[in-house]
C-alpha cells in the first residue's frame, strides 16, 4: 500500500497545485556531480498544464506545420500526376490514424512524460531497454532537432517571399529560421503556460490559411476566381511514375506532413484527464489535418499548372495565393500567415521533446541528468533541457551547406521517426499479449489498422536504400545518404547505451530497469485496491467528475480505500 500511497499523495498535491496556479518545481541547484539514485516513480511533480483544446492543437499544430506548404510540390515531382499524389495524401491518413490508435491504447497505459520511450521499455525490456533507449538517443540528438531546423527556414523563404526578395534560398533563409527557433526556445525557457497558448493561437491561424486554400481552390473550380486553365484532375493518372524508390520518398514526405500525431504522448504527465482527452484529442487531430490536406492538395492542382507547381518547390502555396489574390493578399499576407502557421510548429516540437528528454533523465537514461534536465525552481520549466535541443538544432541549421537542405533533413530525420513509430506500433500489439490484462487499457487499437501501419513504416525504411529503377536522381546527393545518415545515427546510440546501462551499473551497483518493474506493479496495486472497494465507495468514484478531473478514475479510487482504512 505505500506504492499507492506515494502515487495518490503525488496526485493529490498535482491537483491542488492546479487549483490554486501554483505548480511545483524540480529543484537541481545541489547536482554538482553525478549521484545516481534507484530510478523509481518518485518523479518530478509536473502541473497539469493540458486540457482537451491544447492537447488538440498541440497534434494538429505539430501535423499542420510546413509539410503541407512545403511538400506537394516534391510529392508531385516523385509520382508524376497530381491524382496519383492525392491517393498518397488519403493512404497517409488512413495509415496515420491506425498508428494513432496504437498510441492511444499505448498512451492511456502509460499515463507519464515520456511516450513512445515508455512504450517500447515495456513492450521489449530486453536487451537493457536497448530499444527504448535508441529512441530517446535519436528523439533527441536528431529526430525532433533535425525537424526543428528544416522548419525554420520554410519561414524564412515564405516570409522573404512576402518582403519581395529576389532569391529566398540560402543563409538568408537560415536566418529567418534562426531567429525564429531562438524565440521559440526563449518563450519555452519562460513559461509552459504562455507556450501552450501562442501554440493554440497560431493553431487557429493554419486553420485559417488551409480553409482560405480550400474555399479559394473550390471557388475557383466552379468559375468564381478567375485562372489559368490546366488538365492537372481531368489527366486523371497519365503520367503517373512508377519508381519503387520515388514512391518511399514520397511517402517519407507524406509522413512527414502526418508526423505530430504522437507529440502529446511526451507530455502525457501534464495532461487533465487523459482517459477521456486522449482519444478524442489524438484521433481527432489525425481526422482533422487528414481532410484539411486532402482538400488543400485538390485546392493547389486546381490553381497552379504541374510545371509551375514543380518549379516551385517549398513555396507552393505562396504561388497558388498570389495566382488567386494577387499582390497584396497572396503575396505578403498569406505568405506571412503561413510562416506563423510554421512557427506553431516548432512551437510543438520544442515542447515536447524537452519533456522526452526529462523523462530520460527520470528513468536513469541520461549520464550527469540533474544538472542537464529538470525543472527550474522559479520558472517551472526544463531549462538546461531547452538549452541542450537549442545548441543541437542549431547545428542541424548551420552546418549543411546551401542547397536542397530540406529534402536532406526531412529524408534524414524521417527514416528514424518511422522506424521506431512502427515498433512502438507493434509494441502495442505485443503488450496485448504479455499484459493482456492490464489495468489501464480502456481503450483497444484495431489490429489490421496497427499492422498495416507496421507495413508501411517498414516500407519507407527499407526501400530508401534501393536505388531507382531508371539510375537518374534530382538531388545533388546519393540516394542512400539520408537513410543511411539515419541508420548510422542510430547504431551510434548503442554505444552511450553499452557504457550507460551495461557498464555503469556493473560498476555502480544501481539498478536502471527497476522503473520498468515498479510502474506494473504499482498499476497492478491501485487496480486491486479499486477491486477492494465497497460498492457505494466504487459508485462514489465513479461517480465523482470533479475529482476525476484531477487525479483520475483509479487515484481517486484508491485514495478512498487508503481513506477508509487509515484509521488502522
Amino acid at each position: 500500500m505505500a506504492s499507492i500511497w506515494k502515487r495518490v499523495r503525488y496526485d493529490k498535491e498535482e491537483a491542488g497545485s492546479e487549483v490554486d496556479g501554483v505548480g511545483q518545481a524540480w529543484d537541481v541547484s545541489d547536482s554538482s556531480t553525478e549521484v545516481t539514485p534507484q530510478p523509481s516513480l518518485e518523479a518530478p511533480v509536473v502541473r497539469k498544464n493540458i486540457g482537451i483544446v491544447s492537447a488538440t492543437t498541440m497534434g494538429v499544430s505539430l501535423m499542420m506545420g510546413s509539410g503541407i506548404f512545403s511538400t506537394p510540390a516534391s510529392i508531385l515531382n516523385l509520382v508524376g500526376t497530381p491524382s496519383m499524389a492525392l491517393v498518397l495524401w488519403g493512404l497517409g491518413a488512413v495509415i496515420s490514424f491506425g498508428g494513432a490508435t496504437a498510441f492511444i491504447e499505448l498512451g492511456l497505459m502509460y499515463q507519464r512524460n515520456g511516450g513512445t520511450m515508455r512504450f517500447l521499455a515495456h513492450a521489449f525490456p530486453k536487451p537493457k531497454l536497448l530499444l527504448s533507449y535508441l529512441f530517446s538517443w535519436v528523439m533527441i540528438v536528431c529526430i525532433r532537432p533535425g525537424a526543428i531546423a528544416a522548419n525554420g527556414p520554410v519561414i524564412g523563404k515564405y516570409w522573404l517571399y512576402a518582403a519581395g526578395a529576389s532569391n529566398e534560398e540560402g543563409w538568408l533563409a537560415r536566418g529567418v529560421g534562426f531567429g525564429c527557433i531562438t524565440f521559440v526556445t526563449l518563450l519555452n525557457v519562460i513559461s509552459a503556460k504562455w507556450t501552450l497558448r501562442l501554440i493554440n493561437v497560431l493553431t487557429a491561424v493554419k486553420i485559417i490559411v488551409i480553409l482560405i486554400i480550400v474555399v479559394a481552390g473550390i471557388v475557383a473550380a466552379g468559375g468564381g476566381i478567375r485562372v489559368e486553365h490546366n488538365d492537372n484532375w481531368s489527366r486523371g493518372f497519365e503520367g503517373t511514375k512508377g519508381d519503387a524508390h520515388a514512391y518511399a520518398s514520397a511517402l517519407t514526405k507524406v509522413f512527414w506532413s502526418y508526423d505530430g500525431f504522437t507529440n502529446l504522448v511526451y507530455s502525457l504527465g501534464e495532461l487533465r484527464r487523459p482517459e477521456r482527452n486522449l482519444p478524442w484529442s489524438i484521433g481527432g487531430a489525425v481526422v482533422i489535418v487528414g481532410v484539411l490536406y486532402i482538400l488543400a492538395n485538390v485546392a493547389f492542382f486546381i490553381v497552379v499548372p504541374i510545371d509551375v507547381a514543380i518549379n516551385s518547390e517549398e513555396i507552393l502555396a505562396a504561388e497558388f495565393t498570389f495566382r488567386v489574390f494577387g499582390q497584396s493578399v497572396g503575396q505578403i499576407a498569406l505568405p506571412i500567415m503561413i510562416g506563423l502557421s510554421v512557427l506553431g510548429a516548432i512551437c510543438a516540437q520544442t515542447y515536447g521533446v524537452s519533456r522526452l528528454l526529462d523523462s530520460a533523465n527520470e528513468v536513469g537514461f541520461i549520464p550527469f541528468g540533474r544538472r542537464l534536465c529538470g525543472n527550474h525552481r522559479r520558472l517551472g520549466t526544463p531549462v538546461n533541457a531547452l538549452v541542450m535541443i537549442y545548441v543541437l538544432t542549431l547545428l542541424y541549421l548551420l552546418a549543411p551547406p546551401p542547397g536542397k537542405v530540406f529534402d536532406l533533413l526531412v529524408d534524414f530525420v524521417q527514416w528514424s521517426t518511422w522506424l521506431f513509430y512502427g515498433l512502438a506500433a507493434a509494441g502495442a500489439i505485443v503488450l496485448r499479449f504479455t499484459k493482456p490484462s492490464h489495468p489501464l487499457r480502456t481503450f483497444k487499437s484495431f489490429h489490421p489498422l496497427n499492422l498495416l501501419f507496421i507495413a508501411f513504416c517498414a516500407f519507407i525504411t527499407v526501400v530508401p536504400f534501393v536505388p531507382p529503377s531508371d539510375g537518374k536522381q534530382d538531388a545533388p546527393y546519393p540516394f542512400y545518404l539520408s537513410p543511411l545518415l539515419g541508420l548510422i545515427t542510430t547504431l551510434l546510440g548503442i554505444i552511450p547505451w553499452y557504457f550507460r546501462m551495461m557498464w555503469w551499473p556493473q560498476r555502480t551497483g544501481v539498478n536502471l530497469l527497476a522503473w520498468i518493474d515498479e510502474e506494473d506493479d504499482q498499476d497492478t496495486q491501485v487496480e486491486t485496491s479499486l477491486d477492494r472497494l465497497p460498492d457505494s465507495d466504487q459508485a462514489h468514484a465513479s461517480e465523482s467528475s470533479g475529482n476525476e478531473d484531477k487525479m483520475g478514475r483509479v487515484e481517486h479510487a484508491a485514495s478512498i480505500e487508503l481513506n477508509r482504512i487509515a484509521p488502522q
